[in-house]
């Protein structure tokens, strides 16, 4: 038994963690290459089909539904949330308070994170608070539910960060990913925020406007790709869709990917 031990932990120790986050910049990379191949330049008339078959006759539109979001980030937040439970475990065990709280709290946000991504919590409840107060979708109520949402969660990460600094700060591969994960996956946060909030107040949404310029920009730049896009305007809020997946899912993987590398070269550094 102590030899397998031995040898999971050789293992880990020899795997190098950062590759994980080269290879999802790499697939990002990919994955906008493909967009380029097919929504711009109708690769082996793909967009062709996708005009004749579908709602949203984007590429990018079921590419960051399926597979970018689920399942991939879904399984990097769920792996990283084992590593960071795992962790905790065995710093319980060894009686290691600070370590066990620091990872016992980031694993709880890593949770929190995951039902809310795989389960649109905070959409349900806003739902229902702006039904309640009779306004329309990202009114001042539902808005400020959102905020006070995701107020909670990152209040969870933030403490974790800064109290038990002493944990992570002499592991600096752990320290430098940690910052990495915390950077993208805030900036999806409060993007996922900004973009719609208050929209019934303000009469626009940062995301649709942005979303239509980029769209504008970058895809629709042919008779084919128009077409796509005005099929997509009338069934869908495309332009907000854009942000939302291409824009917003990009930054939470690379958030997930960050938090992941750390989560592992802890484990192996503490083995």
């Amino acid at each position: 038994m102590n030899n397998e031990k031995f040898d999971i932990y050789s293992k880990i120790s020899s795997f190098k963690p950062n590759i994980i986050f080269r290879a999802t910049i790499i697939f990002l990379l990919l994955s906008y290459f493909l967009i380029y191949l097919i929504d711009v330049r109708n690769l082996f008339g793909i967009q062709d089909f996708f005009i004749e078959n579908m709602e949203a006759p984007f590429f990018w539109y079921h590419w960051f539904s399926t597979p970018v979001e689920v399942p991939i980030q879904w399984y990097a937040l769920g792996l990283t949330f084992l590593v960071f439970s795992i962790i905790a475990g065995i710093a319980y065990n060894r009686k290691d308070t600070k370590i066990f709280e620091f990872w016992f709290i980031l694993s709880i946000g890593l949770m929190l994170m995951l039902v809310e991504d795989a389960g649109d919590v905070r959409h349900t409840y806003r739902s229902r608070i702006e039904m309640l107060f009779g306004e329309e979708s990202y009114g001042f109520f539902g808005t400020s539910f959102e905020l006070f949402y995701f107020a909670i969660i990152g209040l969870i990460m933030i403490v974790a960060i800064l109290k038990y600094k002493d944990v992570y700060w002499k592991h600096n591969n752990t320290k430098k990913y940690l910052f990495i994960g915390y950077l993208f996956y805030g900036l999806g946060v409060s993007a996922s925020f900004i973009g719609g909030a208050y929209r019934t107040i303000t009469g626009f949404t940062l995301y649709e406007n942005i979303g239509n310029l980029l769209l504008e920009r970058l895809i629709v730049v042919n008779q084919n790709s128009r077409l796509a896009y005005e099929i997509a305007k009338t069934n869908t809020r495309i332009d907000f869709i854009f942000m939302d997946k291409v824009f917003e899912e990009s930054l939470e993987l690379l958030g997930a990917a960050g938090l992941l590398v750390a989560g592992i070269y802890f484990l192996a550094s503490y083995k």
